[in-house]
């Protein structure tokens, strides 16, 4: 007696291709599914990646609170390897000002960055001694102003090329 014949069932391969010849069909990265591909487009009519559900689930979920202390302690180690703790002892041995020009950073202008926070706070307010490196060791030399941050950065770190600009600037004698 021979076997009878199996009877397709809805999620076999003829009904995938039944279907896939209606419409295309995705999986979507968020749930999984796969969905029809017009699920597939954005509200400004972009292909994406997740299904009209699982972005609408993105959208509702509540947002992080942002902490613009833990931003700070967490941007101050990871790029220079010191505590807020550091920063702000670094700060007092130079009396709050910049190491080469000796601007107070109450005298330094910085202007508010970034747009305004969805859920109303201000922006937080820039520092206004920035932590100078050098870019070879990694080690911290000191706080500038933005101004004379940005000097040595464009004279390359060079005291060679310092003192090229010095000769330069020097009246002749």
């Amino acid at each position: 007696m021979t076997a009878p014949a199996a009877v397709p069932q809805p999620g076999d391969h003829h009904a995938q291709l039944r279907r896939s010849v209606l419409e295309a069909y995705r999986w979507c990265l968020g749930c999984k599914l796969e969905h029809p591909e017009s699920a597939f487009v954005g509200e400004r009519g972009q292909k994406v990646n997740r299904c009209a559900m699982c972005r609408a689930k993105l959208r509702a979920r509540p947002r992080p609170v942002h902490d613009p202390a833990a931003t700070r302690r967490a941007y101050l180690r990871q790029k220079y390897g010191i505590t807020v703790e550091e920063y702000d002892a670094l700060r007092e041995a130079q009396s709050h000002q910049c190491a080469i020009c000796g601007t107070h950073e109450d005298d330094i202008q910085v202007p508010r960055v970034g747009r305004p926070r969805k859920d109303g706070t201000p922006a937080a307010e820039a520092a206004k001694l920035v932590v100078d490196h050098c870019h070879a060791s990694g080690r911290v030399r000191g706080l500038l102003c933005n101004g004379c941050n940005s000097a040595i950065g464009h004279f390359r770190d060079s005291t060679e090329v310092m003192r090229a600009a010095i000769r330069y600037l020097s009246p002749e004698a």
